[in-house]
């Protein structure tokens, strides 16, 4: 690996195919954004032998496949360099599965991590892609899954984030009003809730009264809710404590479920951001239910942050 940056740097992923190239273009702008440099890298994979007394050999690349795999490199450097003269990059070729190879040379220093949704040989039915399953939940920067290329719609510029209180939540936070800053940015800050219908007897005469009392203790816990949404926002802001203007912060509280609610605001937003696990999820789970279904659904890139990783 040649000596690249490892203050902040970003890392990306590519392997050839279309997924990949379109988080090859999303890395390159961001390192534009974040005037940082460009790690690209392709893991290569090799066969591993097991001997008669059980121990390990990797068995060197074929030379076609690593020729093949430093013509990809190369085409990304290429590329890169036409959308982005300005931006350092470096190229790696990793004799590592590819998610290893991510993960390595993200522990390098790196300060995010990019990756396509699926790669080449993955089956479009699988939700997300094998790589970015296994790089999100272990990485040790926030990373970020750039969608398939195939119908996405334009975005509005404004980046959505999922609020929860929970500590993965705030790390989302933070690493949304720095981005919301840098990218001069519309932030929405998201939280959402189930609400329990209340029971409301057939023939109760004081039906009425009770769905009118149940709607205002509805209004009255949204207009807490948001409150409290304000405060998480403001004491982020105030961690961040970002240079140059603050960005345009928007609080919406919605009834729903937290993934569902966020995969509709982002069909418009250029970035959603999300915690790996929330309030609620099983410990156990690398990712939460609410962060993979955002990653699986979503028609624009999400960056999912880690509270030790961000």
């Amino acid at each position: 690996m040649n000596g690249h940056s490892t203050d902040g740097h970003i890392v990306v992923g590519v392997d050839g195919s279309p997924d990949s190239v379109v988080a090859l273009d999303w890395a390159t702008t961001e390192a534009q954004i974040r005037e940082t440099s460009l790690l690209v890298v392709y893991g290569l994979h090799t066969s591993v032998t097991v001997g008669p007394l059980g121990g390990t050999t990797v068995v060197p690349a074929a030379d076609d496949l690593r020729q093949a795999a430093e013509e990809v490199l190369a085409d990304a450097g290429r590329r890169v360099d036409e959308r982005a003269p300005g931006v350092r990059l470096d190229t790696h070729l990793a004799l590592l599965p590819p998610g290893d190879a991510l993960l390595e040379a993200a522990r390098d220093g790196a300060g995010l991590l990019v990756v396509g949704t699926r790669g080449l040989g993955t089956a479009a039915a699988i939700a997300m892609g094998s790589v970015s399953g296994q790089v999100v939940p272990h990485a040790p920067c926030p990373t970020v899954v750039v969608p398939s290329p195939e119908d996405v719609p334009p975005d509005d510029g404004s980046i959505v984030v999922g609020v929860d209180g929970s500590e993965h939540g705030d790390a989302a936070l933070r690493f949304a009003l720095r981005e919301a800053a840098r990218r001069s940015a519309r932030l929405v800050a998201i939280h959402a809730y189930r609400a329990e219908a209340p029971t409301l007897p057939f023939f109760d005469p004081g039906h009425t009264e009770v769905a009118v009392e149940a709607e205002h203790q509805h209004a009255q816990a949204e207009t807490r809710a948001e409150s409290s949404v304000s405060q998480l926002v403001a004491r982020a802001a105030a961690d961040v404590g970002a240079a140059g203007p603050e960005p345009d912060v928007t609080v919406r509280v919605a009834e729903g479920r937290a993934g569902d609610v966020l995969v509709e605001l982002s069909r418009d937003a250029a970035l959603t951001v999300v915690g790996t696990r929330g309030r609620g999820e099983i410990r156990a789970a690398l990712l939460g239910s609410v962060s993979h279904t955002v990653v699986s659904h979503a028609r624009h890139p999400v960056a999912v942050v880690r509270a030790d990783a961000a």
